[in-house]
């Protein structure tokens, strides 16, 4: 027998009960692994990005496409060390949110992965503190991972977990630095960028060229017209833009707010903070009317992105890696996800196949921010894809062999 090969194998197997334990829908999502030490390290200091920003008075990050004249946003990594022994090294990429790490889901993942025996590095994207879909973050995470690997022993790889929007600058950064990263995993990414920010506005999700009508996040529309303004002919758009950012800050996260008018008189007196000019365009970026100037939110979204479509490429990564995407994959969906449809991660998975290999796994377990209660005719089935992702991440840094 190999002792290494058996070491590695029993390593694999405790973080595999340890991921069961905490990811499992027998434990609390609120629930916290003890133990874990956790330290902030600055790559860059700048501009404060994020709701932390907001709160302290700097400027905030605009929209394409002014983005260019932005000052130089701080960047940070927050960093997860395990109660014992280093079994490998996962990069964490969050979604589009204010907090990133400080979000208290994300914060109990990254600590769930070091629970098992991880080294876990977040960095705070500015662009996605900043509710931005920008070219830059793929910049800053091609920082962040070379700050990684520039402090790990030479010949150490890092695993990418991404998360929701994450998913485009980490296939992006993978396939830059193929010799250094061992595996991505996605969780919630999509391949067809238009129908994913359609489907925010209409829930609407296209499968076999049946339209399917799904649950979507009615808290998301603010953020998707924050980033489709430049496109739309508006100007002098500030007080918009913050005002926007406003309502992101003021209900995320809060679920009594997705029903119907209970977040109505905020949201009205949001729109007290707009020129009157644009407090209509406002109004229907938010929800509470069906259009603006005549013309409906999912047409004015339709347009935005087709002016958009050259600036938004950077968003696109299948359409130009191509055969430069070797990197094994896997990608997870929720069902249940409200923000991106879990159709996009068949699309995602086949798109990424011709070229690296792939494992795909879907599941009714997870929603985008959270567990889901099974059916008990649905347990057998979703244990069994549960395992199949408990195995992947278990394999951290070791990912490339088994997929």
């Amino acid at each position: 027998m190999n002792p290494s090969v058996s070491g590695d194998a029993a390593d694999r197997r405790a973080a595999a009960v340890s991921l069961l334990r905490w990811l499992g829908p027998w434990t609390s999502e609120t629930a916290v692994p003890p133990g874990i030490r956790q330290e902030r390290v600055w790559v860059r200091a700048g501009r404060v990005p994020g709701l932390r920003g907001y709160l302290q008075g700097e400027p905030l990050a605009r929209p394409a496409p002014w983005r260019a004249a932005e000052p130089t946003a701080a960047l940070e990594i927050v960093r997860y060390h395990p109660p014992g022994p280093v079994r490998a090294h996962y990069l964490v990429v969050p979604g589009l949110h204010y907090l990133g790490a400080d979000d208290p889901r994300l914060d109990r993942f990254c600590r769930v992965l070091a629970a098992a025996g991880f080294v876990v590095h977040c960095p705070m994207l500015p662009g996605h503190l900043d509710l931005l879909l920008t070219p830059s973050t793929v910049v800053d995470l091609r920082v962040s991972v070379d700050h990684v690997l520039s402090e790990l022993p030479r010949g150490t790889k890092l695993t990418l977990f991404s998360i929701s929007f994450g998913s485009s600058p980490a296939l992006t950064v993978a396939a830059e630095r193929a010799d250094r990263i061992d595996a991505v995993i996605t969780f919630g990414g999509y391949a067809d960028l238009e129908a994913s920010l359609s489907f925010c506005l209409d829930g609407v999700m296209w499968r076999e060229g049946q339209a399917l009508q799904l649950p979507r996040d009615p808290l998301n529309s603010p953020v998707l017209f924050l980033n489709t303004l430049p496109y739309l002919g508006l100007r002098d758009t500030e007080a918009l833009e913050r005002a926007l950012r406003e309502a992101a800050y003021r209900t995320w996260g809060r679920f009594e707010y997705k029903v119907p008018g209970a977040r109505d008189v905020l949201l009205y007196e949001l729109a007290e903070k707009v020129p009157r000019a644009q407090r209509e365009w406002f109004l229907m970026a938010v929800g509470l009317r069906p259009q603006a100037a005549g013309r409906s939110s999912l047409v004015w979204l339709t347009d935005g992105l087709r002016a958009g479509r050259e600036e938004l490429a950077f968003a696109r990564p299948l359409e130009r890696l191509g055969a430069r995407f070797t990197t094994p994959t896997v990608v997870l969906h929720g069902q249940s996800d409200d923000v991106i449809p879990w159709g996009e991660a068949p699309k995602l998975a086949q798109a990424l196949s011709a070229t690296a290999r792939t494992r795909l796994f879907v599941t009714g377990l997870f929603s985008h921010t959270g567990k889901e209660r099974l059916q008990a005719a649905q347990v057998a089935e979703e244990l069994k894809a549960l395992y199949g992702m408990i195995d992947a991440l278990s394999r951290g840094g070791r990912l490339a062999p088994w997929v």
